[in-house]
């Protein structure tokens, strides 16, 4: 967006051993580690603090988009706190703010903050984690609502929609959207492990809530 020229570390391939009930991968060693490899999905400028999931070359603003997006990134709080000393979780917020100017899906803007969450978690920044799990929710449930989604996507989506309001407190609200997730789901081996993991959960938020 500035034409700064930097570089980005780029992280090779590497092994994951299993998932969280809200996807988020687990990864062989240290926390920071984990970390390191979920934050390597968006890459920001250190300069003005665009930041995008997407290959920067492959991005083609026009002026009046780049002028919109430097006053936004310009005018937000956190960054304005946190430019100097930046946490690891940044860079996904810098992301989500840059996807509302440009106009991505309400599933998309989720995903980011799904992400962030996941960062914060492996970081043990708790408070920002559960920030960024509601800042999710609110994004898929405008998606459910207005983006068209189906199959696979559907069901994901609003099974997180519940497995982070399980992870909120909020576990008689999760109980309702796993019933909704299961609803989604039409047979078939495809979807076989999210009903597995819709049965686990709803058991875990049933005892959550007595």
């Amino acid at each position: 967006m500035c034409r700064y020229v930097f570089r980005a570390p780029r992280v090779g391939s590497y092994v994951t051993v299993g998932r969280e009930a809200d996807l988020c991968p687990k990864f062989p060693g240290r926390q920071s580690d984990g970390s390191r490899f979920i934050r390597s999905e968006v890459t920001a400028c250190p300069a003005c603090s665009f930041a995008a999931k997407e290959e920067f070359d492959g991005l083609d603003l026009t002026p009046t988009e780049r002028d919109d997006l430097e006053e936004r990134l310009k005018e937000d709080g956190l960054l304005r706190v946190f430019r100097s000393n930046p946490p690891p979780w940044l860079a996904f917020h810098a992301a989500e703010v840059c996807g509302q100017e440009r106009g991505l899906a309400a599933r998309e803007l989720g995903d980011l903050c799904l992400r962030a969450s996941w960062v914060c978690r492996k970081e043990r920044e708790r408070p920002f984690e559960s920030t960024f799990q509601l800042r999710a929710i609110r994004y898929f449930i405008r998606a459910l609502k207005e983006d068209t989604l189906a199959g696979r996507e559907l069901s994901v989506t609003t099974y997180l929609v519940g497995e982070l309001n399980r992870r909120l407190g909020n576990h008689r609200e999760a109980l309702n959207w796993y019933v909704n997730a299961s609803r989604t789901i039409e047979g078939g081996p495809a979807l076989s492990w999210l009903e597995r993991l819709i049965e686990d959960q709803s058991r875990l938020a049933k005892e959550q809530a007595a």
